[in-house]
């Protein structure tokens, strides 16, 4: 009977091996894949081991949450096979809480009621861009926000050099994170650079300021945006909108699509990004990020509108430059 036991125990344990073996190899050809598409090169073994193991985890969270059947996807991605901490040096926003601002509170005007989507209306909103392995979502988040600004009163479409605020403003901390609203006060010292003449580095740099003229007059104002959904909506009917969101969280490292909705997100904001529109058919916001058009619904991410701090913490640090004030 011993011997049977034995038996049925080894068994047993060849058939959970051999179980696993389909998709472990199933696993390892997605890798390989995932290696050809981004183009990885790996130092050693080890490292190659290393990332396979993070890319297999990474391979579980997405089955886990798309298996729940909620109102957002996540798949794999360029950060598949990224550390937590390389995925963290994205979210470079930084700085004091909005009630604590450097700038004067808006009192703005709703300009319209229903859906908006500054996309529709050529010359607003931009490519998307990618700030690659560098902290500077906060200047990319200006940038395009005094771009959409600057096309408000000039009808003139243009980019905004993003390595003018990481290399020269000295509130903020470059790749190692900043604010947007330091980025408006220094384009209203300074005046802002187009990418033309200051192409973007994702890296830290010399302050170039000295050698290269200004292209757009200095910023007249600036102002943040009251914590709220209702106050976020009135600022968009203006124009697109400088927002801080949450960010360090699987729902946003692995998002593909849908709509982000629930607590899951989290609220404690460190990403900054652009709100381009809002859908009233769904009620959620439309916003666009910095991390290329392969992430996300190409680029952009849609999150369920709600009241208090919002989800991802939307509602709470905003802000809109102006170059042309009609509030």
């Amino acid at each position: 009977m011993k011997t049977i036991a034995v038996l049925a125990v080894v068994a047993t344990l060849v058939a959970v091996l051999y179980s696993n073996f389909p998709a472990q190899a199933e696993n390892d050809l997605m890798f390989t894949q995932f290696i050809s598409e981004h183009g990885r090169n790996f130092a050693s073994e080890s490292e190659y081991n290393m990332r396979r193991s993070i890319f297999n985890e990474q391979l579980m969270k997405v089955e886990k949450h798309n298996a729940k059947g909620l109102s957002w996807t996540v798949g794999i991605n360029q950060f598949s096979d990224w550390t937590d901490a390389e995925y963290n040096r994205l979210l470079g926003l930084k700085g004091s809480s909005n009630a604590n601002s450097g700038l004067p509170t808006a009192s703005l005007e709703q300009l319209q009621d229903g859906s908006i989507d500054w996309r529709n209306v050529d010359g607003y909103v931009g490519d998307v861009l990618n700030q690659g392995a560098c902290g500077s979502c906060w200047a990319f988040s200006a940038s395009q926000a005094l771009a959409a600004s600057w096309f408000k009163k000039s009808g003139e479409q243009v980019e905004i050099a993003e390595s003018q605020a990481v290399d020269c403003d000295i509130f903020s901390h470059g790749c190692n994170g900043g604010l947007q609203e330091n980025a408006f006060i220094h384009w209203m010292r300074t005046g802002p650079i187009l990418s033309e003449n200051y192409p973007y580095e994702p890296k830290d740099r010399e302050c170039q300021e000295k050698s290269i003229d200004a292209d757009l007059p200095i910023l007249p104002s600036a102002f943040r945006v009251d914590v709220g959904d209702d106050f976020l909506y009135d600022a968009l009917t203006h124009q697109p909108v400088s927002i801080s969101i949450r960010a360090e969280n699987d729902v946003f490292r692995g998002y593909t699509g849908g709509i982000v909705d629930g607590p899951e997100c989290g609220v404690e904001i460190d990403h900054a990004v652009l709100l381009v529109g809002y859908e009233e058919d769904g009620d959620y916001w439309i916003v666009k990020n910095s991390w290329g058009n392969k992430w996300g619904e190409d680029g952009y991410v849609r999150i369920k509108r709600t009241t208090g701090k919002g989800v991802c913490g939307i509602n709470q640090q905003n802000s809109i430059p102006v170059y042309e004030n009609d509030f």
